[in-house]
C-alpha cells in the first residue's frame, strides 16, 4: 500500500470541509482531480471513507478512525520538520496571512519589516480581505480579525483589546454642536458601518463604570473602511466610530475631536484566527506572539508614524 502525503492532506481537508467544491477551491485544484485522488486513496486502503449522497458527503465510521490517524501522522511530521529547522539555522517556512487593508497598511509600516529581519527564512504571503470575509476562514494560515469566526472549529487567539471612540471634525462641531452624551448621537449625522450582517442602525456605547447602552443612528453616508470613515469625519461629513489608536495623530493635530474626551467609547478585541490542530507549527506561534507584543507597544508608534506623515503632507502643501 503506497500513500502519498499530499493525498492524506487532501483527505483531511475534505473531511474538514465536507464539500468537494470548497476543498478543491482551497487546494487550488479541480474538483475532478480531488475526487480522483480520494477514490484512489479509498482503493489503496480498501475502505470507503466517505458516504456520498447528492451534493453532500460525510465520513463513514471507518473514515473517522482513518482521519484521526492521518491527522496524527501529519502533525508528527510537521512537528519533526519544524524541530529540525529550529535546531539548524532558524525557523523557516511559509505563512499566508489574511487581514483588512487598514491593518495591512499599518503593519507594513514597520512590523513586517522587523519580523522579516529577525526571521529571514520565513516567507510571508499577505492577502487583504474584504470585511465580509472575516466571519469565515479565508485561504490563509492565519487571519487577523476584530471578529470571532462563525465556524466554531476555528481557534481565535486574543491578541489585544482596543477602544473605539466617537470623533468629528472641529468644523462639524461648530456647525452642529457637540453632543454631551451618546444618546444625543441620534440627533446627528453619523457615518455608519456597512461591515455588519445587516444595515447598521444602532451604536453600542460604554461609559465609565457599568454605564452602557444603544443609540439609534442614521446619516447620509456609510462605508466599510476605517480609513474612509476617518477621512469623511475630517471633511465634516458627520460623526464616526473608529479605533482610537488609528486616529490619535488626527486628534493630536486637531483634525478630529474625541467628542466625549475618553468618557464614552466601545471596546473591541483583535484576534489571530487559525485552523484547529493539535500541533501548531513554530513559525505560526512565533508570528502570533511577536505580533501581540508589537500591538501592545503600538500606542507610541502610532503617533510617531502619523506625525511624520503629517509633516510630509504639510511640506508638500506649501510647495
Amino acid at each position: 500500500m503506497s500513500l502519498q502525503l499530499d493525498t492524506l492532506r487532501m483527505f483531511c481537508l475534505l473531511a474538514d470541509k465536507l464539500s468537494f467544491t470548497e476543498a478543491a477551491d482551497a487546494l487550488n485544484i479541480s474538483q475532478p482531480t480531488l475526487s480522483r485522488k480520494i477514490s484512489q486513496l479509498e482503493q489503496s486502503v480498501k475502505l470507503r471513507l466517505f458516504h456520498r449522497g447528492g451534493s453532500q458527503i460525510h465520513l463513514t465510521p471507518q473514515g473517522g478512525v482513518f482521519l484521526e490517524t492521518c491527522q496524527r501522522i501529519l502533525q508528527d511530521l510537521d512537528n519533526t520538520v519544524d524541530g529540525l529547522h529550529d535546531t539548524s539555522d532558524s525557523i523557516r517556512g511559509d505563512i499566508s496571512i489574511g487581514l483588512l487593508h487598514p491593518m495591512a497598511r499599518w503593519l507594513s509600516q514597520g512590523f513586517f519589516r522587523e519580523f522579516s529581519q529577525r526571521h529571514p527564512n520565513i516567507r510571508l504571503h499577505l492577502t487583504t480581505l474584504h470585511p465580509t470575509l472575516l466571519r469565515d476562514m479565508s485561504k490563509c494560515d492565519i487571519m487577523i480579525s476584530p471578529l470571532l469566526p462563525d465556524d466554531l472549529s476555528l481557534i481565535a487567539k486574543p491578541l489585544i483589546k482596543y477602544r473605539r471612540i466617537f470623533v468629528a471634525s472641529p468644523e462639524y462641531i461648530e456647525r452642529f454642536g457637540r453632543p454631551r452624551h451618546p444618546e444625543e448621537l441620534s440627533k446627528h449625522q453619523c457615518i455608519t458601518n456597512t461591515n455588519s450582517p445587516k444595515p447598521e442602525s444602532n451604536w453600542y456605547w460604554e461609559g465609565e463604570g457599568k454605564e452602557c447602552g444603544l443609540v439609534e443612528v442614521n446619516g447620509v453616508i456609510s462605508t466599510d473602511s476605517v480609513d474612509v470613515a476617518s477621512n469623511l469625519a475630517m471633511s465634516g461629513m458627520g460623526i464616526a466610530l473608529v479605533p482610537e489608536d488609528q486616529v490619535k495623530a488626527y486628534i493630536s493635530e486637531n483634525y478630529l475631536v474625541d467628542l466625549f474626551d475618553g468618557g464614552y467609547g466601545q471596546w473591541g478585541q483583535m484576534y489571530a484566527v487559525y485552523r484547529s490542530r493539535q500541533y501548531l507549527p513554530s513559525r505560526f506561534s512565533v508570528f502570533m506572539e511577536e505580533l501581540r507584543q508589537f500591538l501592545e507597544r503600538a500606542d507610541a508608534s502610532y503617533l510617531v508614524i502619523w506625525k511624520s506623515q503629517f509633516s510630509l503632507l504639510s511640506a508638500k502643501g506649501t510647495e
